[in-house]
């Protein structure tokens, strides 16, 4: 390894001496020696300036300038998620329910669901009537209020008997989507 390093070494010092006496490099040197010492030194100043701003301009800004196009596509995603979180509940509920879904089929799958027993059920134009008989109170509740949230279904007249056991309902409703 300590003998490909040398033999590389070496390659740079004979193209370094190559370089040096080529016509435009020796013409260059003949220049710069006949300036003044003041002149000189502007003139390797401006040199590192120029380097400086050749290295600056081929390796650092493109890399600030990816790390900006990076921000700005972050900023448009953040953007993006903050309008989908802040329009969610428009959405709720619709990718389980598609809007075209009939009423009678909704109702009757989400009871099998939430196990509930539909006694008997009857479509009244857009409406539906429902009849349930000795249920629990606690889960025809729940049932309601899923059917009401995630599906969109409304109850527009209800009836509630207490059942013969503690906790259990006689219930007959409309409801209409």
């Amino acid at each position: 390894m300590n003998k490909t390093l040398m033999q590389t070494k070496e390659k740079f010092q004979l193209l370094a001496l190559k370089a040096q006496q080529l016509p435009l490099a020796v013409a260059g040197k003949q220049w710069f020696s006949r300036q003044s010492l003041r002149d000189q030194k502007i003139i390797k100043a401006l040199a590192g300036f120029v380097i400086a701003c050749l290295i600056i301009a081929l390796f650092i800004q493109p890399f600030y300038s990816k790390q900006s196009a990076h921000q700005a596509k972050l900023d448009k995603s953040i953007a993006i998620y903050e309008q989908l979180a802040t329009n969610a509940h428009k959405f709720r509920g619709k990718a389980r329910s598609s809007g075209n879904t009939p009423i009678l089929a909704l109702i009757t799958q989400q009871a099998k669901i939430a196990k509930v027993n539909l006694k008997r059920f009857e479509p009244d134009d857009a409406n539906l009537r429902i009849w349930l008989d000795n249920e629990s109170f606690d889960h025809v509740a729940r049932w309601l209020e899923t059917l009401t949230r995630d599906h969109g279904i409304k109850v527009k007249q209800i009836s509630i008997e207490r059942g013969d056991k503690v906790g259990r309902i006689d219930l007959r409703a409309t409801l209409y989507k």
